[in-house]
């Protein structure tokens, strides 16, 4: 057999894997990550692969009324797998998959290793390339039609948004923006006719912050309105300019009957630049419109001499030292970049990249990590503290899916928060010192800020537990909603 094999196609996305004793809320989980279509199972001792659980058979299994807690994914996974060599012949791999049918196709080496999985996705490309040679065949070459170069065709307007009604509330939009590719809802206007407004992810935290009743407050009292509309026939060159000038909430892009077509995000701003580079069309030295939720600068210069200042009972702590602090812990105080493993996995930490900004009340992180996978990515992980001027308790709001590459995010963001957190943890513990305890922190103008009261007057939301500790107790202190009370619990 000869001509393109399975090794050429992508076989490394769409997918995740959980251990053999995951549960189904540990599918949900990786399923929740917008790159991942289907969850592989491992076998026993967690070698091999012993099944698979797609998107649909999830919520198949989900709607028989499960507890996904006690429900072990393994109890409940597709097993009809079939396995393939990755130098099998496409067109031999095509008649395979139609004749057999299974539930999923594993990809392996000669040395039968994985290799990777072929998605339904990645089936149907190959189904589209053997229909388009047959169609070529004794056919001269075709002439391909023109590219046209406006918004709807350059860009893909269709991802990263969802609609919400009218009289939506809050916890449904905490809901709705879940799923890591979700970066704003569309708010309908009144009756569900068009779009009233936006909610992005950094106006969405905000309002969180202020103490909100989410089951209570409508998300149409807080939405953004400075909406630009603009023909989904605009040339690129003049899509850009009319946003630089009118710098709007959101740009939805439209039909020529005026019907809705999509959403034009920062991203998509910023790759219309790009493509505009490339055909070296002047851009009118637009600046890139950042991300929703921005990846961190580069820590800002020392301040003077004194870096942790005493005012009253609250001491601050300036990010330079939070990183040589946090950098110590991830690296196990040693040089250079570290290997973390677990599971039979593997990632290069680039310690030195660390960097931190403390600003109000969010206190972001990002740090360079390396695989086999994905190469080198940065991973920003973010959590809200609380300003400067609460101090209110020694708990923090994450984020369910932290920035970055999604093989990175979905295999070691969760220990990376958790090393960060405690990371932080321990240095209010050493920052308090004999005889005092920490009652509160939070993160606002460049430092970590601390609330300290005299030992045995500590309050339940205090912290004074070493590191080490900490590291081997179960459960964390990190949730994901906001109290009415001002601060994050």
């Amino acid at each position: 057999m000869s001509g393109p094999t399975v090794s050429l196609l992508e076989l490394r996305d769409e997918f995740a894997f959980v251990r053999n004793d995951a549960n189904f809320a540990d599918v949900a989980r990786s399923l929740g990550q917008s790159s991942v279509k289907v969850v592989l199972v491992r076998g026993k001792k967690n070698k091999g692969v012993a099944g698979a659980i797609s998107q649909t058979h999830f919520l198949k299994v989900c709607a028989t009324g499960i507890d996904p807690v006690s429900t072990l994914a393994r109890t409940k996974m597709q097993t009809d797998l079939l396995r393939l060599r990755d130098d099998t012949p496409l067109d031999h791999a095509v008649e395979v998959i139609q004749e057999k049918d299974p539930d999923a196709v594993l990809i392996l080496s000669g040395e039968n290793k994985f290799v990777g999985y072929l998605s339904p996705e990645d089936f149907r490309e190959v189904q589209l390339a053997q229909q388009k040679m047959g169609d070529k065949k004794g056919v001269g070459p075709s002439i391909p039609p023109p590219v046209k170069e406006d918004v709807s065709h350059s860009l893909d307007l269709g991802d990263e948004f969802v609609f919400v009604r009218n009289d939506a509330i809050f916890s449904d939009a905490s809901r709705t923006l879940a799923p890591s590719h979700v970066k704003v809802i569309l708010v309908r206007a009144k009756k569900d006719k068009g779009i009233a407004g936006v909610l992005t992810e950094p106006e969405f935290l905000k309002v969180c912050a202020t103490g909100i009743n989410p089951n209570k407050t409508l998300v149409n009292k807080h939405m953004l309105t400075d909406i630009l509309r603009i023909r989904s026939d605009t040339p690129l060159k003049e899509a850009v300019k009319i946003i630089e000038e009118k710098d709007p909430d959101a740009v939805l892009v439209l039909s020529d009957l005026n019907r809705f077509v999509g959403y034009l995000s920062p991203a998509d701003y910023n790759e219309a630049i790009e493509l505009l580079k490339k055909k070296k069309i002047e851009v009118f030295d637009v600046p890139q419109i950042m991300p929703e939720i921005a990846p961190p600068p580069p820590p800002p210069p020392p301040p003077p001499k004194q870096e942790i200042l005493l005012i009253d009972d609250v001491l601050n702590v300036s990010q330079k030292n939070v990183v040589e602090h946090l950098a110590q812990i991830l690296s196990e105080g040693k040089d250079g970049p570290v290997i973390w493993q677990e599971d039979g996995s593997d990632v290069l930490v680039h310690v030195s990249t660390l960097a931190a900004v403390f600003h109000d009340g969010l206190a972001s992180f990002t740090i360079d990590m390396e695989c086999d996978q994905c190469g080198r990515e940065p991973l920003v992980v973010r959590f809200y503290l609380g300003p400067k001027n609460e101090l209110s308790n020694m708990v923090a709001a994450k984020e369910e899916a932290p920035a970055g590459h999604p093989i990175l995010v979905g295999r070691w963001a969760g220990p990376l928060q958790d090393a960060i957190w405690y990371g932080l943890l321990d240095l209010v513990s050493f920052t308090a010192g004999e005889g005092q305890d920490a009652v509160g922190m939070g993160a606002d103008e460049g430092n970590l800020w601390i609330r300290i009261s005299e030992s045995g007057q500590l309050s339940s939301n205090g912290w004074r537990r070493p590191i080490t500790e900490v590291l081997r107790s179960p459960g964390t202190l990190l949730v994901d909603i906001p109290n009415q009370g001002g601060g994050i619990k």
